[in-house]
């Protein structure tokens, strides 16, 4: 019989993210991070823009199901842009390969 044991997954630290959204802004602010009993699955942060009302944000998802009945199927760092509080644009700056360890960025 074949034992193969699973690799915990590791789950990326505020500061791993921070290093990821450093590439694409400056001076994020922190703004939140959600938790379950695996860790962090959830970090918020937001860079404010040049003009008045402009606003990014870079939210971290881990992947899995979380308390509040949301689910992610992979682990990723998504921005979204702001114009007065409606958002105007956003993409998918970075997703997580659990085998390697390491970011990928998304063009």
């Amino acid at each position: 019989m074949n034992n193969i044991e699973k690799v915990p997954e590791h789950i990326p630290t505020k500061e791993e993210v921070l290093s990821v959204i450093l590439k694409h802004a400056e001076n994020p602010v922190f703004v939140r991070e959600l938790s379950d009993e695996q860790g962090p699955y959830l970090f918020e942060f937001k860079v404010e823009g040049k003009k008045p009302g402009e606003v990014t944000e870079f939210t971290y998802t881990r992947k899995g199901t979380f308390p509040n009945q949301n689910a992610a199927a992979e682990t990723v760092i998504n921005v979204v842009y702001y114009e007065d509080e409606m958002p105007v644009g956003g993409n998918s700056v970075a997703n997580y390969n659990n085998a390697t360890g390491e970011w990928m960025e998304t063009k």
